[in-house]
Formats: structure tokens, C-alpha cells, sequence
């Protein structure tokens, strides 16, 4: 059996470096992003202290930043937390808050509980500096009372990628925006392996490559789950084409 060679677009753990090798996976690990998280505005959050609100995050980074400056912003144990995937909840829940998911995983769907459960409260969307979703649209849409806070910022790392391998493995839009951006395009017949749906959307958006999504969000089993597929793609018998000369 064929094992194959993966573009892997971020820098993985000691972990899953571990396994790759003892699998004999040939592989590239090229991080797309560089994260720089922001302090918390002190002042800000000072202000606001006394004030009923409720916590947004769309994305891990965000809900990584919220753990662990909670204590610091003055969360309290009863304050509620909005999000958008399985991870987030489980970063979120580490704060000791209670934490809500929509039952689709899509900006619409969220504002669109966030407009239900509308109580007064003051919504604070922790989020990055490019915004990746319309929810911002559409809170202001729906007239809610919000205010956004940048936690994080997004740096591409513009690189462009001579070799060519039988998957191409991606965490975030954020990673797939910056490697086509740097003028890079997957061979069109290999598959693109997407960390949860909004990975996908983006995948499906910028290559015309199959798009496999997988829900497993944590590294390794992503990257197992990654390897399994384009091991059995590459080892799939090629068509027999009939020919009939009349």
C-alpha cells in the first residue's frame, strides 16, 4: 500500500509529529498564521463591570483568550457565554460559566438565538481583527445592544510551495485565505482535508479539489481521520476504460 506524502498548514505538536513519524507518513508541517493575542482593556472592561452582558466567541482563539483573562475582565460565574462548535464549549466550560451553542453552527443561526434570548443585556463579541463571519451585520440588523473587542490578530506568512503532495491538510480559513494569497493552488486530483465546517466553507469556496470535512476537531484524531482518507484515495484502483472501435 502507497503511503502518502501531506501538506500539513500549521505547526503541529510534539504529539502528532510523534505519530506521523512512527506511521512513516511523509509529511510538511508550514504554519499560514501568526496569532499575536491582545491584553485586555482594562478600562474597558472596568467600565462595563456593573453592567448586565453576555460573551460571544466564534473561534477558539477567542475562547482561548477568554480563559485566560476571565478573572482578569471581571466575568462572573453566572455570565453566559455564546459560541459556535464543540471545541469552543469545551475551552468555554474550563471558565465555570454556562455556554451555549445554537443548533447550527453558522453566524445566522447565532444571532439568531442571541435575538430570542435578548433580555437587555449587553452583548460583548470577543473576536480577531479580520472578521470572517457576518454576525457583526447582522447584530447591528437586529438592533442589539454589542460592542466588539479585538483579542487577537491574524498575520498571514506569505509562502509560496514548489512541492506537491497527495493532500493538502488545513485548520482554519484564516490558513486557507493565506496560502491561496501567496499564489498557491493544490494539484487539482489531490483531496483538502478541513478541520470543522467553517474550514470546509472556506475549502469549498477558494479550490475546486475534493473537500473532505471532519469533525474531529482535536489535532491528532483530525489528522488520523486526514490520513486514513487520502491513503484510501490514493490507493483507490485506477477505472478501466473500455475501448470499442466500430
Amino acid at each position: 500500500m502507497e503511503l502518502p506524502a501531506i501538506f500539513i498548514g500549521r505547526r503541529l505538536s510534539a504529539l502528532t509529529r510523534k505519530w506521523l513519524v512512527s506511521e512513516q507518513i511523509k509529511f510538511i508541517e508550514q504554519p499560514l498564521v501568526r496569532l499575536t493575542y491582545r491584553k485586555p482593556d482594562i478600562h474597558f472592561f472596568n467600565s462595563i463591570q456593573n453592567s448586565e452582558k453576555k460573551w460571544v466567541v466564534t473561534s477558539s482563539y477567542a475562547a482561548h483568550w477568554l480563559l485566560r483573562f476571565a478573572l482578569k475582565i471581571g466575568m462572573k460565574k453566572d455570565d453566559l457565554v455564546y459560541c459556535l462548535s464543540e471545541k469552543q464549549e469545551r475551552i468555554l466550560t474550563k471558565c465555570g460559566v454556562r455556554v451555549v451553542r445554537p443548533k447550527s453552527l453558522n453566524a445566522y443561526s447565532l444571532a439568531e438565538l442571541l435575538v430570542e434570548q435578548n433580555d437587555g443585556a449587553k452583548v460583548i463579541y470577543l473576536r480577531g481583527d479580520k472578521s470572517l463571519n457576518p454576525l457583526p451585520e447582522l447584530l447591528d440588523q437586529n438592533q442589539l445592544d454589542w460592542h466588539s473587542v479585538e483579542v487577537y490578530k491574524n498575520t498571514s506568512i506569505e509562502i509560496m510551495m514548489n512541492e506537491m503532495f497527495d493532500g493538502y491538510l488545513f485548520f482554519s480559513e484564516s490558513a486557507i485565505k493565506s496560502y491561496k494569497a501567496s499564489g498557491n493552488f493544490p494539484p487539482p486530483k489531490a483531496p483538502v482535508l478541513a478541520n470543522g465546517n467553517r474550514t470546509a466553507q472556506a475549502a469549498w469556496a477558494e479550490f475546486p479539489n475534493l473537500v473532505l470535512e471532519s469533525h474531529e476537531e482535536e489535532e491528532l484524531s483530525f489528522v488520523k481521520y486526514a490520513i486514513q482518507r487520502i491513503t484510501e484515495k490514493l490507493n483507490e484502483p485506477e477505472p478501466k476504460h473500455r475501448i470499442i472501435i466500430e
